[in-house]
């Protein structure tokens, strides 16, 4: 994540470059670049707290499958912002975060054990504002990805444990 800030940071280009470009053929690569590149420190320190502590409640759950897990989602986020997203440079780790969201809630749905329902719950309580997120906005955001990787970790959860 850091490189790849950094290297935004000098290069608006080299960014854009790496960032999902809905319907570009260039912009394929950012499916799975595009996490890793943000468009500035304040970008890099928003995403950095939520994705150490959901990644880590993900991670906690099955060490071995995180790798997986986490690539699943980030493609799948990547894939469906590409294939629907507006026509703009995405980029960050914010849709990855989103489904880190989206997986932890799913988890518990599926499972029904306490320990992942009282995750969830801490996670709804210290990230349900995260929801807001997924509305469209005006500011440059991009809702699409944080939706999209809403949407991933559901279903990675749901291919993992409910199918």
């Amino acid at each position: 994540m850091l490189a790849g800030t950094l290297l935004a940071m000098v290069s608006s280009k080299a960014g854009a470059r790496l960032a999902v470009t809905p319907r570009a053929l260039g912009g394929l690569i950012g499916v799975m670049t595009g996490p890793f590149v943000h468009a500035n420190w304040a970008h890099f320190s928003a995403n950095l707290p939520p994705f150490l502590v959901l990644g880590w409640l993900v991670l906690r759950g099955d060490e071995a499958a995180f790798p997986e897990i986490a690539l699943a989602i980030a493609g799948a986020q990547g894939a469906l912002l590409w294939v629907c997203g507006r026509r703009a440079a995405h980029l960050g780790m914010s849709g990855v975060i989103f489904g880190f969201f989206g997986w932890l809630l799913a988890v518990a749905w599926f499972t029904r054990a306490t320990p992942d329902l009282l995750i969830a719950a801490g996670v709804l309580i210290f990230y349900g504002g995260m929801l807001a997120g997924v509305a469209p906005a005006r500011d440059g955001t991009s809702w699409e990805g944080h939706l999209f990787g809403l949407v991933a970790g559901g279903a990675v959860a749901w291919y993992y444990l409910g199918s």
